[in-house]
Formats: C-alpha cells, sequence, structure tokens
C-alpha cells in the first residue's frame, strides 16, 4: 500500500515537473524570438551608420543614389544636402540634424540594442539552465 502511494506521489510530482518544463521552454521561445527581433533591428542600425558614415566620404556635391520603393524596385534620386540627415527620433516622429549628430544618435542606439541582445541572451542561458535542472529532477524520479 506504501508502494502505491508514492507512486502517486511520484507521478503528481513528475506532472508538476512537466508543466514547469512546458511553462519555461514557453518563456526561452518567447526571449529567443525577441532576441532574433533585437539582433535585426540592431543590424538595421548598423547598415544605416554605415550608410551615413560613407556618406561623409563621397565627394560629388549632389550625388545619384537610387531610392528603394518596394519590392525590389528602386527609383533614381540625387542627395541635395548631403551634411544633414532626417532621422527616427522614436515614437514615430523624426527630426533633421546634422550628419554627425545623427551618426552619435544611432551609436546611441545601438549600444542600447547590444545591451538588450546581452540581456536577454544572460535570461535565455538562465532559463536554458533551469530546462537543464528540470529534466534532471525528472530522471531522477523516474528510477
Amino acid at each position: 500500500m506504501i508502494r502505491m502511494g508514492e507512486n502517486v506521489k511520484k507521478r503528481e510530482e513528475l506532472e508538476k515537473l512537466a508543466y514547469e518544463y512546458q511553462l519555461l521552454q514557453a518563456q526561452a521561445q518567447l526571449l529567443a524570438q525577441n532576441l532574433e527581433l533585437l539582433t535585426i533591428a540592431r543590424n538595421e542600425l548598423s547598415a544605416l551608420k554605415e550608410t551615413l558614415e560613407g556618406l561623409k566620404n563621397i565627394d560629388s556635391e549632389n550625388p545619384e543614389i537610387l531610392v528603394p520603393i518596394g519590392g525590389g524596385s528602386f527609383l533614381k534620386g540625387t542627395i541635395l544636402d548631403k551634411e544633414r540627415a532626417v532621422v527616427s527620433i522614436g515614437a514615430g516622429y523624426s527630426a533633421e540634424m546634422p550628419l554627425e549628430n545623427a551618426i552619435e544618435l544611432i551609436n546611441r542606439r545601438i549600444n542600447e540594442y547590444d545591451t538588450a541582445i546581452q540581456k536577454t541572451q544572460e535570461a535565455l542561458r538562465r532559463l536554458d539552465g533551469q530546462l537543464q535542472e528540470l529534466a534532471k529532477r525528472a530522471q531522477s524520479l523516474e528510477r
């Protein structure tokens, strides 16, 4: 009779562990998706920074560029003022500023993304450790 009670208790503990494991896996999946989005946004900012820095090195007064219009299509255009850029400042707002200020702003954002990416990676590592610990506990109960 005692053996049956122990089996019920073990089964209940295993069910609890399985539930916790599923919750942690779901959290890890969300964090992984968030990490991917953060990385994409950071890469876009890096490309923007590269473009703005490259603009400083162009000798032509009004260089010709291709302006993306969607669907892999472009229009030819000319940069009228290569000393200033219109940059998103957040919440749907943009501001015109000198190129150097725009690059500084982009650098700050890149640093913010780097911090967020690092924190997300750390959280993922912690969750992975928790998942491994739950798996070990479940294995020890099954014996």
